[in-house]
């Protein structure tokens, strides 16, 4: 379990995926990913604001930093894009994960950090998975593919079954420790390291 449960530094997944030339998405994605249904701003910052100002929910900010394989130098121009349900569970009013309503990209800095602002996302109604963040990261040298969720060490759906759900997926979330700060915001960290690309 505890092997588990480490928010520091989490690999890509080194996966591409061949383009879809029906769809209209980046050349290395297919089907419905979302950073390939989305379109990203013109300008990018290393951090970003995701929820509309009145979005109900309770405050969270994540940060961190994007490393070089070598795990010391920053990763410089690359862009993670993360994107979640709304405090009730659902993308969007047709629940599409295709289209995400809660998205947003931060693009890496000399100093690799990053930081986004949003709320805490809701768990899938109907299902047991932990509530979570999905997260791509894409940039020079590397095609766009998918990297570990963000989960969060509180929640209560964390069990030893849900681990061995998303091991034997090949998958191991990161496990955000967060704190409650006295404003009332949820704050955690998470640093990522790119795998090497072959």
């Amino acid at each position: 379990m505890k092997a588990f449960l480490r928010a520091s530094i989490l690999m890509i997944a080194s996966v591409s995926i061949a383009a879809d030339p029906d769809k209209n998405y980046p050349a290395t994605l297919k089907g419905g990913a979302p950073c390939g249904s989305c379109i990203a701003p013109e300008k990018l910052s290393w951090k970003t604001v995701i929820p509309p100002e009145n979005e109900p929910g309770e405050p969270l900010v994540v940060t961190g930093k994007i490393f070089q394989p070598d795990g010391k130098t920053p990763a410089e121009g690359m862009v993670l894009f993360v994107y979640h349900t709304d405090r009730t569970g659902y993308y969007n009013a047709q629940d599409d994960a295709s289209h995400p309503r809660l998205k947003g990209w931060m693009k890496i800095g000399a100093d690799g950090k990053y930081e986004f602002r949003t709320i805490r996302p809701g768990a899938y109604p109907h299902r047991s998975t932990p509530a979570h963040i999905h997260a791509h990261l894409y940039g020079p040298g590397y095609s766009e593919r998918s990297i570990e969720d963000y989960w969060f060490k509180d929640d209560p759906r964390i069990n030893d079954s849900e681990l061995k759900k998303m091991t034997e997926q090949g998958a191991h979330p990161a496990i955000v420790d967060l704190k409650h700060g006295s404003d009332g915001v949820w704050r955690g960290e998470r640093d990522i390291t790119l795998k090497a690309v072959k």
